[in-house]
């Protein structure tokens, strides 16, 4: 009978208004839901609802006997996300805001308290094996009693053990670590753990042990099955945390409305060996609503109730749903079978008047808390599939996608999740939600203040601060439109609805600007003013680069460039040319105009190595450096050799000189003779072909001093050769 479901979870502002926004979705309106298939399906459901109402006739006479004060009741929901049954994954870094999603609808509903079952071993250090293996769980726990205490909740905590053998089982290495512990261990390990839970997270309300007959089952301890024995347990679990002096925690323990009514080992004999420890209260969970042989199952509540009011202990209920089982099936099947019928919308009403019945019991028995179980349903339910072909309507079960009990109720674990971040409620949350919320909620949430958002170049990552609620925010509107320019009002169009204060809106077009407003509501929708406006604009990406870069070798100075322009090239404007010593290491050195592609850089140096690479400019957004390409220069001619100069006459002085090739180089195409009347200081003379020349503007008497360049073709000159000089006569 043991239970629990599994979770795997898996700027720029400008003070302008959006013109009253559209379509504003709100809390969504849940479907209504089916009526119970006939056959198999009715029945059950037409025995539980008759049960619920002959409970409820019972509960309409006052009781002979006197509750002990423990209200006005905390009414409760189960944070089912934070159930350590889970598994490893409650350690992630990504789990938590899961938490708090459901945390924050659950809240929406009125409720005033949340139960979060924290089951042995999950805070002990021996079964990780060192404190720092330990320490993710402890702030995962600790992070979780801190959101609960944020959102202004009272919180239980429910210390079971976890389960080992079951479709809910997320540990895969319980049996082995079970199979260790000798009672006396156990029980000193279950108390040392307690202390550690009461350390760590220091709820309201700590239940430090529940459904013995489960433990025994899940852990092998079956001392458990024996009253006395678990109350010894209990007992060593009071002393631990006592000591610990903690103020304001309320100490609990209980089973079961199932436990047999007989002894040895039955209810009563639980119930007085309970009542007779120093616990603060009794706690109690109700499953199975059936009428059996052995007696009316939810009757056993009130049983549990008086005789603990007897001891002078108030109750509470830590767990209770209503299992889908004909009377028939009780101890015959399992309660993953039941679970497994649960997810059904149909179910709806039945869940509905059950969580009525426990809001009448709680009231009867001045309850001090009631936390139902199933807060999926609260959410979201899933169409019943079960035909005669697949087997559904023998047994109650199968969606249209699948008959595994595995798969249904992991199935609805996911979907109250995505439930949970799109605010989303079934009609049995909204039914909950009608009957704590009174009188009617017409009290709107605060404005949401603060928001901002980060563009990129096609989404926006928004956010904002939380609002406030009387009874509790269940989500926010959130609007987008795009203005004619940034900073203009437009008409604002609901886009989504999140439980989080945060949203990342995707699929936008690059180089747009946009508004958005953001705005709260409750779960009986009523609607906060709309923020003030955020107006973003997102990024343009880069254009593409140009391609096919190519560096042409022309000279010595000389390299042209040419490349194939960007495709879609929309808005090209310009090009930037860059030029260095390595790839790594290019400098701006031109820009051409948009219709260029080419440039000749003409001031290099010769015999050297040279990168070159071209950026397009479009719209104002330079694209990457297209691919780097490569050239290594000519080198520069040789100075020209023997150079000789003699006169021969008073105004003529002969020239010759040698012609010194380069290897590599371009061909020497001409020669410029520098002349001058001292050394050192010559200019042009002239140009020539040849490898000689007579100089016949020369003044008799007179010495002339002469070098010679050599020109290629690439009209790269050399250095000068040697100076010589001649006397005219």
């Amino acid at each position: 009978m043991y239970k629990r479901n599994l979770l795997f979870f898996l700027p720029l502002t400008a003070l302008l208004l959006i013109v009253p926004a559209t379509c504003q979705a709100d809390v969504p309106t849940p479907p209504t839901p089916p009526p119970p298939p006939g056959g198999y399906c009715g029945t059950i459901y037409g025995e539980l609802s008759a049960n619920l109402q002959a409970f409820n006739l019972v509960l309409s006479v006052p009781p002979l006997w006197k509750p002990v004060p423990g209200g006005p009741t905390l009414f409760s929901a189960n944070l089912q996300q934070a159930d350590s049954n889970t598994g490893p994954a409650l350690s992630g870094p990504n789990y938590m805001p899961g938490v708090q999603k459901q945390l924050l609808e659950l809240k929406a509903t009125g409720i005033k308290a949340v139960m979060v079952q924290v089951g042995f071993p999950v805070l002990y250090e021996p079964f990780y094996g060192s404190q720092t293996a330990l320490q993710p769980y402890l702030n995962f726990y600790s992070q979780v009693a801190q959101a609960v205490r944020s959102a202004g909740l009272k919180l239980i905590v429910e210390n079971d053990a976890l389960l080992s053998a079951d479709i809910n089982t997320g540990w895969t290495n319980l049996v082995s670590f079970y199979s260790t512990f000798s009672w006396s261990q156990y029980m000193a390990a279950r108390a040392s753990m307690a202390a550690t839970v009461a350390q760590t997270m220091q709820p309201d309300y700590l239940v430090l042990a529940e459904e013995p007959d489960g433990e025994a089952k899940q852990t092998g301890q079956t001392n458990m099955n024996t009253a006395v024995d678990a109350a010894q347990l209990i007992s060593g679990e009071i002393s631990a945390v006592r000591a610990l002096n903690l103020p304001g925690i309320k100490l609990g323990a209980g089973f079961g409305n199932w436990l047999a009514a007989t002894p040895p080992n039955g209810l009563l004999d639980y119930i007085n060996a309970y009542v007779a420890l120093p616990l603060d209260y009794i706690d109690f969970h109700i499953y199975p609503i059936n009428n059996e042989a052995q007696a009316i199952l939810i009757d056993n509540a009130l049983v549990i109730a008086s005789v603990s009011a007897a001891a002078g202990k108030p109750v509470a209920i830590s767990e209770a749903w209503d299992w889908k089982m004909e009377n028939s099936e009780f101890g015959v099947l399992n309660g993953q079978n039941f679970r497994a019928r649960d997810p059904f919308s149909f179910w709806g009403p039945l869940d509905a008047e059950f969580l009525k019945t426990l809001q009448s019991l709680a009231k009867y028995t001045n309850m001090l808390y009631v936390a139902p179980e199933g807060p999926d349903y609260l959410f979201t339910y899933q169409t019943y599939g079960g035909t005669t072909a697949n087997g559904g309507a023998a047994n109650c079960t199968c969606t249209t996608a699948s008959c595994s009990d595995y798969n249904i109720v992991h199935t609805e674990t996911s979907q109250a999740s995505n439930a949970n971040a799109a605010a989303q409620f079934s009609a049995t949350g909204f039914s909950y939600a009608s009957d704590l919320v009174s009188p009617a909620d017409n009290t709107p949430p605060s404005t949401p203040a603060n928001l901002t958002g980060t563009p990129s170049y096609t989404q926006v990552n928004l956010s904002w601060n939380a609002s406030s609620d009387n009874v509790g925010v269940a989500g926010y509107n959130l609007y987008r439109c795009s203005p004619s320019s940034q900073g203009q009002s437009c008409t604002g169009v609901w886009i989504a609805n999140v439980t989080a204060t945060t949203y990342v809106d995707s699929g936008l077009a690059e180089n747009v600007p946009y508004n958005y407003q953001v705005q709260a509501f409750d779960l009986a929708n009523n609607k906060s003013p709309v923020s003030q406006t955020l107006s973003v604009l997102t990024f343009r990406s880069p254009p593409n680069a140009p391609s096919n870069m190519v560096a042409t070798v022309i000279s010595a100075k000389q390299v042209n460039l040419t490349w194939t322009p960007p495709q879609s090239g929309s808005g090209l404007s310009q090009y930037l040319v860059y030029a260095g010593s390595s790839p790594t290491a290019l400098q701006q050195i031109a820009t051409r105009a948009a219709g260029a592609t080419s440039y000749n850089d003409m001031s290099l140096s010769p015999s050297t190595s040279y990168f070159f690479a071209v950026a397009a400019v479009e719209s104002g957004v330079t694209s990457p450096k297209s691919p780097v390409a490569f050239a290594i220069t000519d080198p520069a001619p040789n100075a020209p050799t023997s150079v000789t100069a003699s006169a021969t006459g008073n105004t003529t002085i002969a020239l010759t000189w040698a012609e010194n090739m380069v290897h590599g180089g371009l061909p020497v195409s001409s020669y410029q003779i520098l002349r001058g009347t001292a050394p050192g200081s010559l200019t042009l003379l002239t140009t020539v072909l040849n490898t000689n020349y007579n100089d016949k503007s020369v003044a008799p008497g007179k010495t002339y001093y002469y070098k010679i360049v050599a020109v290629d073709s690439g009209h790269d000159l050399s250095a000068p050769s040697s100076e010589v000089s001649a006397t005219t006569p």
